[in-house]
């Protein structure tokens, strides 16, 4: 298969979808993006609204003004109804735990807890001046007991390669900060969309994002010669479980296409002679 015809490929699927479809697909060796569709699109962010608030979270760390091992209280009017780490209750968590169970463990009671702390207007200052410009929190995560009737946030699949190639390449924020959000990535559970019918041992850093409307996914392939970006935005007002599950499936197609493209040239890849002057990333795990 050439990349003409996984080009041919990708666009079958996106447009046999039932919903609005972004994507973008960039080689991080080659610095190429090889595919995108609708890349700039604006969508609702629904659970990629935790990049902007881990970038802010790390931004501040870096100026000195937050630390990881800075202890919070949770009281029980941020508890989210449907958690898991914070059902048992108020608790003393350090700024560390918030972020791992918002990125790792997918909670939003740990993202509507930062939220409060950091502010939405840093939060969206940080976004701007690191180049999300696409990018905009105005509400909370989930069924927050916290009255709040605004549910504003929107991003983009360009913008949210610019935050992972920006950990990926040590240049969004410190590198010791940089690799520490590479390594949350790393830890994702979930295995829904991009890794559903891959079954080699590889490491992604990615991030899943399903709500009523919306089915989304971005992160980085770490394989053995080549590295390599790769997000797919999926929004449908009208979906059902069943609607959800096919995208869910939609992107696992897309992401295998991909993944079987560089197999089939691993060999070449492999004994290509050594470029120093090629992109190539310092963050391979």
């Amino acid at each position: 298969m050439d990349h003409q015809q996984l080009a041919q490929l990708m666009l079958n699927e996106i447009h046999a979808s039932s919903g609005l479809v972004s994507m973008i697909y960039k080689d991080f060796d080659t610095g190429t993006i090889s595919f995108q569709f609708a890349p700039d699109h604006v969508m609702q962010a629904g659970k990629m609204t935790r990049i902007p608030i881990l970038l802010a979270a790390l931004s501040l760390i870096e100026e000195g003004k937050l630390s990881f091992d800075q202890c919070v209280i949770v009281p029980n009017l941020w508890i989210n109804p449907d958690t898991v780490a914070f059902e048992r209750g108020s608790m003393s968590y350090s700024i560390d735990e918030l972020i791992s169970w918002m990125i790792v463990g997918g909670e939003d009671t740990a993202a509507n807890v930062l939220i409060e702390i950091i502010g939405l207007k840093y939060i969206n200052l940080c976004c701007r001046r690191l180049g999300l410009f696409n990018t905009v929190v105005e509400s909370r995560l989930g069924q927050p007991k916290i009255a709040n009737d605004v549910h504003n946030n929107m991003t983009s699949a360009h913008d949210i390669l610019t935050f992972f190639e920006g950990i990926y390449r040590n240049t969004l924020l410190s590198r010791p900060l940089c690799e520490y959000a590479g390594r949350l990535f790393l830890r994702q559970r979930s295995n829904n969309g991009f890794t559903r019918y891959i079954c080699d041992d590889i490491y992604t850093g990615r991030l899943e994002s399903e709500t009523e409307t919306d089915s989304h996914e971005a992160g980085i392939f770490y394989l053995r010669y080549v590295d390599y970006f790769l997000a797919v935005f999926n929004s449908n007002p009208d979906y059902s479980p069943a609607g959800r599950l096919e995208a869910q499936r939609m992107r696992a197609r897309i992401s295998n296409l991909i993944f079987n493209y560089y197999l089939e040239r691993e060999d070449d890849i492999r004994y290509q002679p050594y470029n120093p002057g090629a992109p190539y990333g310092e963050n391979r795990y």
